[in-house]
């Protein structure tokens, strides 16, 4: 299986001995990339970069394989983007400026729907069976659109004016789940709007979440994996890995998944044994992953009605917000956005709460940069000295050879001088006798 990452670069590992398989290098000017997305046939990844426009890339087959690539150059200012888990050929792109554009990568001269939202898209997903998608605005607005991309629901997290991560089940139709900065999960069933699950095991931000089989995991960058069996909708187990943890993947038909840390490792885990990862790879020497993925196998898989298998997990109608009857957005004078966000603006404590978790993101990102710069800098010193300290070293070794080979010619007898010399006093010495 094929693991794909991203970081500044997108890199490809195959699993599970994790080793290197092939990388895509984004230009210079390029701080990093934004999302990945595996098509439906795992033979394509769509990358979201900070600058420029998205790409698709061809997934080498070998390694060390020319990694192919083309630029999507329809689309501007993606934030996020998604392939449909159904069809290979289609691509919901979010923009920074509010904006959901669905493409028909064959036919893509214009998109087959544009959808205005109220603020930036930041998360974008496909049902299982893709009657419905879901997008995550930085806001905190969840938007559900039905099968004829209309918008007919809206959710929040629980007690919560932030979103951080947001997972459709490519198993279960109808089972959303999103997660906040504040380390607050909340899970719903769409096709009722019933909350299913709000849970607070994390003391700050959730980094990624993830549906596996009848149950759902979260990790943040307090170190924690927190497993939920939603048969019971109840935490399961929870494990603290002692780092700061970015994404994870499960590796379906298995009970292994990989993890991936600010740090730049990757780390091989088995879901029964949690204690100590089976594999580990420090993968980047500066910075962390943003995202890892692996490509969704859904062989002998029929999507089913039955949202958990054994156990109930309903509740009491009407806890979450209804379906609402929202028209679909034609132009930007429409006004859905306000309906939804006058019905659930946060109070000013929450306002205050979310500034203050963003102050501490920022300076913390910042102090991190900080420290990478100031260690990048102190190592580049320290190779200049020692470089220079050779030059020196060698410079006085061969000035010293220098003085030695003079003092010698220097002191050296001249047999000439004293030859004459000799003839000389034999000569004065004849004369006098």
């Amino acid at each position: 299986m094929t693991l794909a990452t991203c970081a500044k670069d997108v890199r490809f590992y195959k699993w599970p001995n994790i080793s290197y398989f092939g990388e895509y290098e984004t230009p210079a000017d390029c701080m990093g990339v934004k999302s990945i997305s595996w098509s439906s046939n795992s033979k394509e990844l769509v990358v979201v970069k900070s600058k420029g426009c998205p790409v698709i890339l061809n997934v080498p087959a070998k390694a060390d394989q020319y990694v192919e690539s083309t630029e999507c150059n329809y689309i501007a200012y993606a934030s996020v983007a998604t392939f449909s888990n159904t069809n290979p050929d289609l691509v919901a792109f979010g923009t920074e400026d509010g904006c959901l554009l669905v493409y028909d990568t064959k036919r893509a001269g214009r998109p087959q729907d544009c959808i205005k939202l109220p603020s930036p898209v930041q998360n974008v997903e496909f049902s299982s069976d893709d009657q419905c998608f879901v997008t995550g605005c930085s806001s905190g607005q969840i938007f559900l659109f039905d099968c004829n991309r209309k918008p007919c629901a809206s959710f929040l997290v629980s007690k919560s004016p932030t979103l951080s991560a947001l997972a459709y089940s490519k198993v279960t139709p109808h089972l959303l789940a999103a997660a906040s900065k504040d380390g607050v999960l909340s899970v719903w069933n769409t096709d009722t709007t019933d909350n299913l699950l709000s849970n607070r095991k994390h003391t700050a931000r959730i980094t990624d979440i993830a549906f596996y089989q009848s149950s759902l995991t979260s990790i943040g960058i307090d170190g924690k994996f927190v497993n939920y069996d939603l048969r019971c909708c109840k935490p399961a187990c929870s494990y603290d890995l002692e780092c700061s943890l970015s994404s994870l993947a499960y590796l379906e038909g298995s009970n292994e998944l990989a993890i991936s840390t600010m740090s730049g490792q990757l780390r091989s885990y088995d879901i029964r044994n949690m204690e100590t990862p089976l594999r580990t790879l420090v993968a980047l020497s500066n910075g962390g992953f943003k995202k890892i993925s692996f490509p969704f196998n859904d062989d002998g898989y029929c999507p089913s009605s039955k949202r958990f298998g054994d156990g109930d997990c309903s509740v009491a109608s009407g806890s979450s917000p209804g379906r609402s009857n929202l028209s679909r957005l034609a132009s930007d004078n429409d006004t859905v956005p306000q309906e939804i966000e006058a019905a659930k603006r946060p109070d000013k404590e929450d306002v205050g709460k979310f500034v203050e978790e963003e102050m501490k993101i920022a300076t913390r990102d910042f102090e991190e940069k900080l420290l990478q710069r100031f260690y990048a800098l102190r190592i580049n010193s320290s190779k200049q000295f020692i470089g220079l300290e050779e030059k020196i070293s060698s410079s006085w070794n061969a000035f010293v050879d220098y003085l030695r080979v003079s003092g010698q010619a220097t002191n050296r007898p001249s047999y000439v001088g004293v030859g004459v010399q000799k003839s000389r006093n034999t000569l004065e010495h004849d004369a006098t006798h």
